[in-house]
């Protein structure tokens, strides 16, 4: 029994008792309210520090060995055993399997062609044109480069001594053994030498056109096409700006084997951090992670019958690691969600997100903290395929903290100390183009009024004005955000309780208002002789003005009015401070209201417009009623109607719905409706 106690009288507390619920209350917002609720929400919510976490991106590369690229591209183009295998250098298994090559290498490229070992470039193009031993051994920077390039034998010792095509043995000045094959010599000597032998410079002379041309004399034009234009060493040769190791096209040259455009040049392999690179493919990425969200741009457009179509543009900073070194990437993202409006189980009106995308602009990525930037598109694709699930839940919790400000709409709010207005959604929201339209049921009544003393919860019934039909809302100006209509019908309700609660009621004693003339028997006196006769000897009045009915609340065009009967009882105080009453006058009187919305309460204030004075009942006989008018209008103007305007002013609070604040809406007064616009 305690239980069922207990029970009643909380759900006294939460639900008073009060009248059955009407749709008395129109709320219309536009998209910009929806849109400044998602950003309130997304700033005092804190919604994004769940997307602040870690990118679900595998550790390790499919090989995970070699060097610091070792494994990088050996299995991912195809080698054997580069980079998985071999030490090597910083790129000593790349290309491993690159070109189909063998094991690892010695050098930084020694492996890179398929070569062994030695120097630089030892054997970079022992296989490349086919020589023999290119890849064995060679001694210097260029040793056996081109022991192979002309189809020669072995190797060298000089710097280019077998570079044309020498024999095993290597020669013996700069270009000792450099034209003895060029020219058809054996084996090299002086720097032209001849046959076999060598000797000083020109040897045994040169085989020319017709004949030998004897030693010490060197013909000009075979001088001009050995070192000029076109000639061995000149514009044109082998070592020329457009040789075989010269200019555009050459092995060293631009687009040649080490040139820029070329295998290793930039845009080449060794370009592998550049547009189109082999960090491209995101081989080796670790450890991404989103460390920063801006806070979103919030747009969104209304869907008729539906709900919205959510946007929120937001620049995401991802931190990560790579095989080369830490990560910056800085995305822009369009997170789109097409959202519902429905209302819960429990009468709650409930945004519902259908679908959600993201679409990804402007990434930008910066290798070793802004040193190197990289585009990558590969990355692009990662990150569009990631994105959604880190970013879409955003949008989740974005409108589960606007639909708990949907939901503060149903609420119980006092009126005063005297009773409270609870607002209600009564039917799915409307959504338009334009708005979406709130119809809110309103039940006015006492606070716990009744139900405590009914433990079963009988409700205590609150007198109501005749309903009238509730009129359509105008339409909403282009320039509000915000409309509220409130039906004649909560106007009145408002009113009922608080006469019912006798709120309007007012004892007024002699001397209780200065501005009052003396209010003894000596006054009634000179209005009626019968109270003079009665009283020669002025003794204290008390006035009890009331409002025994329901006042009527009436709203036409541009004016509001409330009709109220009221009584007051004129009564005098004996010496023995018992009262006498000595009659009772009927006052009908016609009030002006006016409105104003002050901390989002709708205040109203009355001021007299007419009265009409009868008697209801008299001690003292019939009197001329007319003789009191001025009487009563002082008695109006300086105590009840100030008296009225204190109840009303405290007032009426307004549906809470996405911080609206109504405060110095414009105030419209059309036929039977009060419509707020913000």
């Amino acid at each position: 029994m305690l239980k069922a106690w207990a029970v009643a009288i909380f759900w006294g507390l939460l639900t008073p008792s009060l009248s059955q619920p009407t749709t008395d209350a129109v709320l219309r917002v536009s998209k910009d309210v929806l849109g400044n609720a998602v950003t309130g929400s997304l700033v005092q919510g804190n919604a994004l520090q769940g997307a602040l976490r870690d990118v679900p991106l595998n550790s390790r590369g499919p090989d995970g060995g070699g060097g610091l690229l070792g494994g990088l591209g050996g299995g991912l183009l195809g080698g054997g055993g580069g980079g998985g295998g071999g030490d090597g250098g910083l790129l000593g298994g790349i290309t491993g399997g690159l070109l189909g090559g063998g094991g690892g290498g010695g050098g930084l490229l020694s492996g890179l062609l398929g070569g062994g070992g030695g120097g630089l470039l030892g054997g970079i193009t022992g296989d490349l044109l086919g020589g023999g031993g290119g890849g064995g051994g060679g001694g210097g920077l260029l040793g056996g480069l081109t022991g192979g390039l002309l189809g020669g034998g072995g190797g060298g010792g000089g710097l280019l001594s077998g570079l044309l095509g020498g024999g095993g043995g290597g020669g013996g000045g700069l270009l000792g053994g450099l034209t003895g094959g060029l020219l058809g010599g054996g084996g090299g000597g002086g720097l032209l030498g001849g046959g076999g032998g060598g000797g000083d410079a020109y040897g045994g002379g040169l085989p020319v056109a017709g004949g030998d041309v004897p030693g010490g004399s060197l013909p000009s034009g075979v001088a001009g096409g050995l070192l000029g234009k076109g000639g061995l060493l000149g514009d044109g040769g082998l070592l020329g700006t457009a040789g075989v190791l010269g200019g555009a096209g050459g092995l060293l040259g631009n687009g040649g084997l080490l040139g820029n455009g070329g295998l290793l040049g930039g845009g080449g392999l060794l370009g592998i951090l550049g547009e189109g690179g082999l960090l491209s493919t995101v081989q080796g990425l670790t450890g991404l992670r989103i460390v920063e969200l801006t806070l979103p741009r919030v747009s969104l457009k209304l869907l008729p019958g539906i709900g919205v179509h959510l946007n929120l543009y937001t620049r995401v900073a991802i931190n990560g690691k790579s095989l080369l070194g830490l990560l910056d990437i800085a995305v822009e993202v369009n997170i789109t969600s097409k959202v519902r409006l429905t209302m819960d189980g429990t009468g709650y009106p409930k945004l519902v997100a259908e679908n959600c995308d993201t679409l990804l602009g402007g990434i930008k990525v910066r290798l070793l903290r802004g040193l190197l930037p990289i585009v990558d598109n590969l990355l692009a694709r990662v990150l569009n395929g990631l994105l959604p699930e880190l970013l879409c839940p955003v949008v989740d919790v974005v409108l589960g903290l606007v639909n708990d400000e949907l939901g503060l709409v149903n609420s119980l709010v006092p009126l005063g100390v005297l009773g409270s207005i609870q607002y209600t959604v009564s039917s799915l929201p409307l959504v338009t183009g334009q708005f979406l339209e709130v119809d809110l049921n309103t039940i006015v009544g006492s606070v716990a009024g009744g139900l405590i003393d009914y433990p079963l919860g009988k409700p205590e019934a609150v007198p109501r004005a005749p309903r009238v039909p509730v009129p359509p809302m105008p339409p909403m100006a282009d320039t509000a955000s915000s409309q509220l209509g409130l039906s004649v019908n909560f106007l009145s309700s408002v009113i009922s309780l608080l006469q019912k609660k006798g709120a309007f009621d007012i004892d007024i004693s002699d001397g209780m208002f200065p501005e009052l003339p003396p209010l003894t028997t000596s006054l009634l006196g000179a209005m009626v002789p019968a109270v003079y006769r009665k009283f020669p000897k002025a003794q204290p009045l008390l006035l009890k003005v009331e409002v025994p009915e329901i006042p009527t609340v009436t709203l036409k065009r541009k004016k509001g009015l409330i009709q109220l009967n009221a009584t007051v009882e004129v009564l005098v105080a004996q010496s023995d401070d018992a009262l006498q009453s000595l009659c009772v006058l009927n006052i009908d009187a016609s009030l002006l209201a006016q409105f104003s919305v002050e901390n989002n309460k709708l205040k109203i204030s009355v001021n007299l417009d007419k009265t009409d004075l009868s008697l209801a009942s008299s001690s003292i006989g019939e009197f001329d009623v007319s003789l009191w008018k001025p009487l009563v209008g002082k008695i109006f103007d300086v105590a009840f109607l100030p008296a009225v305007n204190s109840v009303l002013g405290g007032g009426i609070p307004l549906p809470k719905l996405m911080n609206i604040d109504f405060s110095n809406a414009d105030i419209d007064v059309i036929e039977d409706l009060l419509v707020l616009s913000a």
